[in-house]
């Protein structure tokens, strides 16, 4: 079966994790990759990180800072639809292989760009680690931990999300390009730590924090975080609603909570003043249960909780088989391993994982080249590109029937890239617009419908629409939509060029498929909550609600590949992904497994980091920095900088733990300095360092402003306010956003009025009998 990229053909220059995640994200759906390595191969070979994102492609070896290498690198440059990189800008032009040069040598290449902090800007050709591009990007300083210090997470999940990004950005360039010439696209790590946190980078003033009191990495709310249990074992309850906050006080025989005025507005209103009393009731009733009898009973009760499990656990558990995210690899470095599968199900042109990560000697440069020739061409449609003006997806009409995180903000990435997206509502609307400020994170740039479509105009309505519409996104509970004459076999008949994408909990099949999720419950399923806990420690809730945006941002991918196999095929398709499959691809290389695994679990409730040399430090006007040496050269300057263990050699240092005898007398020479000069110093000795931003401070950062990566829009209710940008940058068709998340039925007259022609009375009609709202 025919896969959405079959015939597109990819080259892919060795940099970090987030290049090569993208590479694989579309060779798993049929593109050719062919990795260019240095001489002597990928420095990361033999890593689980390595073997799992760079399986499906093949490999050769170029010395690029040689002419030969260049001219070989050149040769495979003119065979590709699309060219990923993740150097420096001053980097890429010293070999020669800026947008600039690769529009030279292929005008109709997608020159798909990953410096790791953007190409603009005082830090464009600092080469910042994931680490480093995650404290700046404000994931280290968002994480709780009691004290309210950072507490940088354990993998990679910045990368992870710009390698997603990435991937969709060059498809929908691929889209865009038609027949007409290709253009510069760009991403970056730092962009993709935002992309995790669009409903926390927001700033207006009035908006107030949801959550009071000290940090707690249990979880936010007495009602919604992790228990432990009475044989020891913890569990996460998740009563993220007054429904389940109502049937979690009958399943504990406490139904009296419920009326109880010290929590009133349960489960996220509670007064500040009682968060302790509840705490305090319920932690000794959870305790009173092993944890297994305390999950059927929950379960029976309809009530959304999880068990804290390990990787490995996870990986063997029934739903995970299910869904087929359990996947035996023959990889020849490792062995036998056991690795995740495809995360978005495409079913009319289903993604595969078309082998193991290749040796690097797999193939020559002439073979490589071939082989990209090789790639079955379809005949490209004709290029709308010159008169685009809103993004790569303009005139592509999304319906948005989401709520939450995981839902809305995948459309929301459509938007971004120039998608006309209408956000439908019931006339109570989406469950989430209690979050505030938050809600406009996950909802930028759309238009609002609000209707009852239990109602026969109010079906009519969605109908109606569904018939113009290129994509349906939707993330209700299996069965809903059907239930409404929603489902994708109903519309699909009135609609063959739909594609529908549906965005659940645990996937359509399983044991589980049917259970309420929510994202920190797919964190304690998947091992997230474990690992960053560490072997000794309690598991520990992750503020960076990866499950959530993961499931958003493969939703999104998902609708632009099945957009690229529509224009092969004529036909729109059944799209899924879920959130156990985002846990999965945002943990893709600790997903890994075989015989020498090394141990990726080590994290801890007040994590600082992995080592002495790659940890946060705080400087002494309370701030905080992050340095991350690599190198014996930067030891020696940091060593003589501070004035400390001169006489350890790089390879000692380099063991060194996060809380051992040399973090101390590096925490103490941070300490007798600003952070400003702290950071000065160590970029003049060529130290990598970034400060550790919490979300204040990104708006002033130079950086992040000269990336475009905050944006400032105009709501109908609130005025201006500034929050994340657009985050995928094209240089023909550039995105534009123009106003912030809707209000609740904003837009229903327009709508109902510009695309299904509905007059004035009849508008006014359904008005009156509430059919629809209007704000």
């Amino acid at each position: 079966m025919a896969s959405a990229l079959d015939g597109v053909t990819v080259v892919e220059f060795t940099a970090h994790l987030a290049a090569a995640y993208a590479a694989m994200l579309l060779a798993e759906h049929g593109a050719r990759v062919v990795k260019v390595e240095p001489p002597g191969g990928d420095p990361a070979r033999g890593t689980p990180h390595f073997q799992v994102l760079n399986r499906g492609k093949r490999a050769v070896s170029a010395d690029l800072e040689t002419p030969a290498g260049r001219a070989a690198a050149a040769r495979l440059i003119r065979r590709a639809d699309i060219v990923v990189t993740g150097w420096t800008p001053s980097r890429a032009r010293e070999l020669g292989l800026d947008r600039a040069a690769i529009a030279v040598l292929n005008p109709r290449a997608i020159a798909l760009a990953l410096p790791p902090l953007g190409s603009r800007g005082p830090d464009a050709d600092f080469d910042a680690s994931e680490e480093l591009a995650a404290a700046l990007g404000g994931i280290a300083g968002a994480q709780w931990a009691r004290s309210g210090n950072p507490a940088p997470l354990t993998f990679p999940a910045a990368s992870y999300s710009a390698g997603v990004l990435g991937a969709t950005a060059a498809a929908a360039a691929l889209l865009a390009r038609g027949d007409g010439p290709g253009q510069a696209v760009e991403t970056s790590i730092l962009a993709g730590a935002f992309s995790l946190q669009t409903g926390g980078i927001m700033r207006h003033e009035k908006m107030t924090s949801l959550y009071h009191g000290p940090q707690n990495p249990l979880g936010p709310i007495p009602c919604y975080r992790l228990f432990e249990a009475a044989d020891g074992q913890y569990l996460f309850i998740a009563c993220g609603n007054m429904t389940f906050w109502n049937k979690f006080a009958l399943a504990i025989e406490r139904p009296d909570l419920v009326a109880d005025e010290r929590f009133e507005g349960a489960p996220w209103g509670i007064p500040k003043q009682n968060w302790q009393t509840l705490v305090e009731i319920l932690e000794p009733i959870i305790r009173t249960r092993p944890r297994d009898q305390w999950l059927t009973l929950l379960r029976a009760a309809d009530v959304p909780s999880a068990p804290v499990l390990t990787r490995h656990e996870f990986i063997d558990h029934p739903q995970t088989r299910a869904l087929a995210m359990r996947h035996e690899l023959a990889d020849p470095a490792l062995g036998a391993t056991i690795q995740p599968g495809v995360s978005i199900n495409l079913g009319a042109t289903p993604g595969a994982i078309a082998g193991p990560a290749p040796a690097v000697t797999a193939d020559d440069i002439d073979g490589a080249a071939q082989w990209l020739a090789g790639a079955p061409r379809a005949p490209a449609a004709a290029s709308p590109l010159r008169a685009i003006s809103r993004g790569p997806l303009t005139g592509v009409v999304v319906l948005d029937f989401c709520s939450y995180i995981a839902g809305s903000y995948g459309p929301m990435i459509l938007a971004q890239m120039g998608a006309d997206v209408i956000k439908v509502e019931s006339l109570e609307g989406d469950a989430f617009r209690h979050f505030g400020f938050g809600f406009l994170g996950w909802n930028e740039g759309k238009r609002g419908l609000a209707l009852d479509f239990t109602q026969p105009e109010g079906r009519d309505i969605i109908l109606g629409l569904a018939g113009r519409a290129d994509i349906i996104v939707e993330n209700l509970r299996p069965g809903r939509m059907a239930r409404y004459g929603f489902d994708y076999a109903t519309l699909a008949a009135r609609n063959p060029r739909l594609i529908y994408m549906s965005v659940t909990a645990f996937g359509n099949r399983g044991p589980d498929h049917n259970q309420p999720g929510f994202d920190p419950l797919l964190q304690a399923r998947s091992g997230v909550m474990a690992a960053q806990g560490g072997p000794h420690g309690h598991p520990v809730y992750l503020t960076c609600a990866i499950c959530d945006y993961g499931a958003a941002m493969l939703s999104a991918l998902g609708c632009v590949l099945a957009l690229n196999a529509r224009e092969r095929t004529g036909h729109g398709q059944m799209c899924e992904t879920s959130l156990l499959q985002a846990a999965m691809a945002f943990q893709a290389g600790e997903f890994c497994f075989y015989d020498g695994r090394p141990a990726m679990e080590n994290g801890d409730a007040e994590y600082r980091g992995a080592a002495a040399l790659s940890r946060a430090y705080e400087t002494g006007d309370s701030k905080w920095l992050f340095v991350d040496v690599k190198t014996p050269a930067q030891w020696r300057a940091l060593a003589n900088l501070c004035g400390h263990a001169a006489g350890l050699d790089f390879a000692a240092a380099a063991r060194q733990p996060a809380a051992g005898p040399l973090a101390a007398a590096l925490s103490e020479y941070f300490r007798t300095r600003d952070r400003s000069a702290a950071l000065a110093a160590l970029r003049a000795a060529a130290i990598p360092a970034t400060p550790v931003h919490r979300f204040n401070d990104l708006f002033d950062d130079p950086q992040v402003l000269a990336n475009d990566l905050l944006l400032e829009l105009e709501h109908s209710q609130f005025g201006k306010l500034t929050q994340t940008g657009i985050l995928a940058q094209f240089a023909t068709t550039p995105g534009r956003i123009d106003h912030a998340g809707p209000m609740l039925g904003e837009h229903t007259r327009q709508i109902l009025a510009d695309t299904l022609g509905y007059p004035p009375a009849r508008i006014a009609d359904l008005l009156t009998r509430k059919i629809i709202r209007t704000p």
